[in-house]
């Protein structure tokens, strides 16, 4: 059972461990690498001209797909064990769960409001702001910058979560040294952002010039297709397949990202300027 718990923990954080996943927020073609073109045109096109009353469910699922990648993202953060292992940490998981729905109440009330105003501008006015490009770039940026808001806190915390603090003294902790070394937290938080971006960006080489030419041989001289296929919306049944699709494409997608993700954590691990013996100095200081 302890194997197929970590095999299942490993598995987890392959998929949604760290920053895993900002890649296709920030470049969404790299999703549909892994799904053939033309289904998704197929799909798109029908979802955009006879099926258009499906769209409403199509981005609440897809909103929905979201909230569940995030909180996986929370719970391999927290836990770098099987939780039953960390009864401690379960009350401050369903904490952050809370906090992260706040957000999006918040960001759901704000789209709203964006809404009804382009709509009141275009009505009374004839001002045409483009809705759909607008909520589209808010969602990219929002996406991203929530999974920047869990991963930062998270690696200035790590040192302390480590030696199994609990949260609120590793913040107090860690705002403490940040206090006191102020210009060494303002250079690894800007190699953060440095080795976040590169990893993304060799992970964009590394399709062009590897996953990509493979599934191309896979196909031309095993006749393996690997591609993912979306169906056209007919009824509501092919919605839900559609967004399944989307998912295993994204989970794809993280699975492949994560050697890079390993070798630039590695890298951040390496560099951070509060090391552990530092931590044990401080806590018998």
């Amino acid at each position: 059972m302890n194997k197929v718990s970590s095999l299942l923990a490993g598995i987890l954080k392959a998929m949604f461990s760290d920053y895993n996943g900002i890649q296709v927020f920030l470049y969404p073609v790299t999703i549909f690498y892994w799904i053939s073109s033309s289904s998704i045109l197929l799909a798109l096109t029908t979802l955009l001209s006879v099926r258009v009353h499906f769209l409403p469910i199509t981005f609440w699922g897809v909103l929905l797909i979201y909230v569940a990648f995030v909180m996986m993202k929370i719970y391999t953060m927290l836990f770098p064990s099987p939780s039953a292992n960390n009864p401690g940490l379960i009350s401050e998981f369903w904490n952050a769960v809370i906090k992260l729905h706040t957000r999006l109440f918040i960001v759901l009330i704000i789209v709203m409001v964006f809404f009804v105003l382009t709509e009141f501008l275009s009505y009374f006015y004839g001002i045409k702001i483009p809705v759909k490009q607008g909520i589209m770039l808010f969602f990219r940026l929002f996406t991203v910058l929530l999974i920047v808001v869990y991963y930062l806190p998270n690696m200035w915390l790590k040192p302390y979560r480590m030696r199994h603090y609990s949260k609120r003294r590793s913040e107090l902790l860690c705002y403490s040294w940040l206090r006191r070394h102020p210009l060494e937290a303002i250079k690894y938080t800007a190699i953060l952002f440095l080795v976040m971006l590169s990893a993304v960006r060799l992970y964009l080489v590394a399709i062009a010039y590897v996953y990509n030419p493979s599934l191309m041989a896979l196909h031309e001289y095993l006749g393996i297709n690997l591609q993912l296929e979306l169906v056209p919306i007919i009824k509501l049944w092919s919605v839900f397949y559609n967004l399944f699709m989307l998912s295993a494409a994204f989970m794809l997608s993280n699975i492949c990202f994560f050697p890079i993700l390993i070798l630039a954590q590695l890298l951040v691990d390496k560099l951070h300027p509060i090391k552990l013996n530092k931590v044990h100095q401080n806590v018998k200081s």
